[in-house]
């Protein structure tokens, strides 16, 4: 399999692509991308270790998931706009920064690495996760209101992580998440922050980011909560950008 999967949600017109957190894959975005479906196409990638994807995650960092990303949407995506989400926002920071990359813009949903990282409680403890309660427990931490966050969705992702191959890339990914320099920030395109002033995984910065807006009672999955507010900024950003 290869180092990332791309897949086509649905939509027509500029295309719009969505790069999912630690943990997390294309399904993370189901809340949101229908409502994007009238204004472009939408695509979600997934990285290596996750979904679809191989679990060859070379070092781990996300310069070389960025690159895996490159080479999957060189050549069928152009000029896209990007949304990623947590350590999406990271990879998609060094995807913008790339020379054979051309990004419209990005929209950054609690991006790890620009302030602090995800709490290490959570990212050590998701790739060790064995047990469907336990994992319900860890889950409801990404959002405010725990109905979001089912215990069929809790056992489902235990079950991804039968492989011990996949365990290893979260491993591998976590350990190298820990240890990577600071994203580039800001970026040369268009940007825009969004976070949840309830994220529980990676609270907000004290000082906010340029370009940041705080949402209220939002955790951190700003895709599944606050769908609507992604949506309209993504909107916005279609309305601006160069096509």
């Amino acid at each position: 399999m290869s180092a990332a999967a791309l897949h086509r949600l649905g939509g027509e017109g500029p295309d719009i692509l969505f790069i999912h957190g630690f943990g997390a894959d294309r399904l993370s975005w189901l809340a949101l991308a229908p409502k994007l479906f009238p204004f472009g196409t939408v695509w979600a990638v997934e990285y290596a270790g996750h979904g679809m994807a191989g679990n060859d995650v070379g070092e781990g960092n996300p310069s070389d998931l960025s690159r895996a990303i490159a080479a999957q949407i060189n050549g069928r995506l152009a000029a896209p706009l990007v949304v990623g989400h947590s350590l999406g926002g990271t990879v998609a920071l060094h995807l913008a920064a790339r020379d054979d990359m051309d990004v419209s813009g990005l929209v950054l949903l609690a991006p790890a690495g620009l302030t602090e990282l995800p709490a290490p409680s959570f990212i050590d403890a998701l790739p060790e996760l064995t047990d469907g309660a336990a994992a319900h427990d860890l889950l409801k931490q990404l959002v405010t209101r725990e109905v979001l966050m089912t215990r069929r969705m809790a056992d489902a992702f235990v079950d991804s992580l039968d492989d011990p191959a996949r365990r290893n890339a979260l491993r591998t990914i976590a350990a190298a998440l820990k240890s990577a320099p600071p994203p580039p920030f800001p970026p040369d395109s268009p940007f825009k922050v969004l976070w949840g002033d309830a994220d529980a995984i990676l609270p907000p910065p004290t000082q906010p980011l340029a370009g940041m807006r705080l949402l209220s009672n939002v955790g951190h999955l700003l895709q599944v909560e606050a769908a609507g507010d992604v949506a309209d900024t993504v909107k916005e950003y279609l309305a601006v950008v160069a096509y």
